[in-house]
């Protein structure tokens, strides 16, 4: 689902960056509501483990493969405001670090997979828990409906994005683009929605009051597991499967990049356009390609996607860190400000 370079024109593109960096800004304004001493840390592992999850890309179809997006995850882990921030400084550390996704497709991609995706996620999540026991079970069953439902919908964002700023005059209609992404990416999603419920229904067999979707629920059992405890692990999970697990990842190219090759013709060997027309013909290098740590590996060294993938767990949840901790003080310090009436004499 990650937008390269040139597929969507300049001006869609800024325009886009500029809803991506309002909708933040509202985000992490009302992030401070949320935020709390458990929940800053466990932010910050939701992101790091929502980077090492999108680093195991899984076959969907033949030649096409898919990896999570995360939105449903987060928001039904750490709520819609919250869960936002997590997925985008996911796509950022992506984008100046790995060179995955355009840096001009930044705001097409945080629309798409951190705003569209958690937005869904959570309002079906909502919907569904009104309906279902408020359990582990319930959770993980909302979480995996809801995770289908937003990976398919943000698929639709990028169908609206080309529609507005495409510059390929296409020779296959949007109605056959839509029906192609809306397939595939249900397929992904369903491999998506397994992920976020086996791993909601672990948080919150542990510690079902960290999970936002449940909040309010009181423990039934002994607390088998700290917040401090659960973040450790989680990190160990998310450094496993960064480091370890993504060596088995499919290389095939994801559902968005092989529908914008609809059209074309591709050399097998090289992955090259050789004919036709197709979206993906207006796409451009990243303008980090070949960086230290460009396309999950470490430059000039063979293997090193573990290794990439452990550097990019770090980042990840210390810069969430580091952005909810410091979201958290700032509220923190505005509730204990004394108001103008109290200070005057």
């Amino acid at each position: 689902m990650h937008i390269s370079n040139g597929i969507i024109n300049g001006p869609v593109s800024l325009a886009y960056a500029a809803i991506a960096v309002i909708l933040l800004a509202l985000s992490i304004n009302r992030a401070r509501q949320d935020l709390s001493d458990r929940l800053a840390p466990m932010a910050g592992l939701v992101a790091a483990f929502i980077f090492a999850a999108q680093m195991l890309n899984f076959p969907v179809l033949p030649g096409v493969s898919g990896h999570l997006l995360g939105g449903a995850l987060a928001a039904t882990l750490v709520g819609p405001w919250v869960g936002a921030l997590c997925v985008s400084v996911v796509l950022v550390v992506q984008a100046l670090i790995f060179a995955d996704g355009g840096l001009s497709a930044l705001g097409l991609n945080i629309a798409n997979m951190a705003l569209l995706g958690t937005a869904v996620g959570y309002l079906v999540v909502v919907g569904l828990m009104k309906l279902l026991p408020r359990n582990a079970s319930g959770v993980g069953t909302a979480v995996f409906v809801a995770s289908v439902v937003s990976v398919i919908l943000a698929s639709q964002g990028f169908v609206l994005q080309y529609y507005l700023g495409g510059d390929v005059a296409l020779t296959v209609g949007y109605g056959e683009i839509s029906a192609a992404l809306a397939g595939v990416h249900a397929l992904i999603g369903i491999g998506e929605g397994v992920i976020a419920a086996i791993t909601v229904t672990t948080v919150a067999k542990v510690r079902p009051d960290l999970v936002y979707a449940l909040r309010g629920q009181r423990l039934t059992t002994a607390v088998t597991a700290s917040p401090r405890r659960l973040v450790l692990v989680g990190i160990f999970a998310a450094l496993v499967l960064a480091g370890g697990v993504s060596y088995f990842a499919s290389s095939a190219p994801d559902g968005l990049d092989a529908t914008t090759l609809k059209g074309c013709t591709v050399d097998e060997a090289t992955g090259e356009i050789t004919g036709g027309q197709c979206i993906a013909q207006t796409a451009k290098e990243h303008e980090l390609a070949g960086s230290w740590l460009g396309d999950y590996g470490i430059s000039g060294i063979e293997g090193t996607t573990g290794v990439a993938g452990v550097i990019g767990v770090v980042i990840t949840f210390a810069i969430g860190l580091a952005i909810f901790w410091g979201a958290r003080r700032r509220r923190a310090r505005g509730e204990s400000a004394p108001s103008t009436s109290e200070t005057r004499v």
